[in-house]
């Protein structure tokens, strides 16, 4: 396996299984209306990733193939961004939310509004500027086509996080809610984490 698409799975999986806004959005729906509730909002969480994608594919695409120096400025802002996430994640000490408040939703609705929220939110689409373009290279093909591959595949895997997440979230409410030390302990590891994959790409 390439080197890079292999660090690019790490990280991917790293920032999947973390507890983040995402995730706690999943639980809400899970919480309060059950497995089906949970995948629905896992499932328009995707969605909206998947349009950020094929945003980011095209745009950044476009962009590289004028000013190719565009490349390595990203590849920098992205090793910057992943220290940034790991120190976020080595501090953060906030309690996991779990919340079933709210009118109840048809399961479309729950998709619908899922993808608007993604959709909708800025940070995302920078995440996306910041995070997939460091896992492409000059000899791999068009920019545009890693892009879609790379997210592509981190969209799948965060539909398979989020949805696994949906579906026991049920089950799990309780030890969630009073799991901050368990919680705690995954940011840091994930923050490491983080660290160590900056290091390798500045390197590499």
């Amino acid at each position: 396996m390439d080197q890079l698409f292999a660090a690019f799975l790490v990280a991917a999986l790293v920032i999947c299984v973390t507890p983040g806004p995402d995730m706690v959005y999943v639980i809400s729906f899970g919480v309060a209306k059950g497995r089906s509730g949970g995948v629905a909002a896992a499932f328009g969480i995707a969605l909206g990733m998947l349009f950020h994608t094929l945003l980011a594919a095209f745009g950044v695409a476009a962009v590289v193939s004028r000013y190719p120096v565009v490349l390595i400025v990203l590849k920098v802002i992205g090793v910057a961004y992943l220290c940034r996430l790991g120190y976020t994640l080595i501090r953060d000490r906030s309690a996991p939310l779990v919340s079933a408040a709210g009118p109840p939703r048809s399961l479309l609705r729950i998709v619908f509004s899922a993808a608007l929220v993604n959709i909708t939110n800025p940070k995302i689409f920078l995440f996306y500027l910041a995070f997939l373009p460091q896992f492409t290279s000059a000899d791999a093909g068009p920019v545009w086509s890693q892009l879609l591959v790379l997210g592509g595949v981190f969209v799948l895997m965060g539909f398979v996080t989020d949805g696994v997440v949906g579906l026991v979230s049920g089950a799990l409410n309780a030890r969630l809610a009073a799991g901050t030390a368990l919680v705690r302990r995954v940011n840091v590891s994930c923050g490491l984490i983080m660290f160590v994959l900056a290091g390798v790409i500045a390197v590499g």
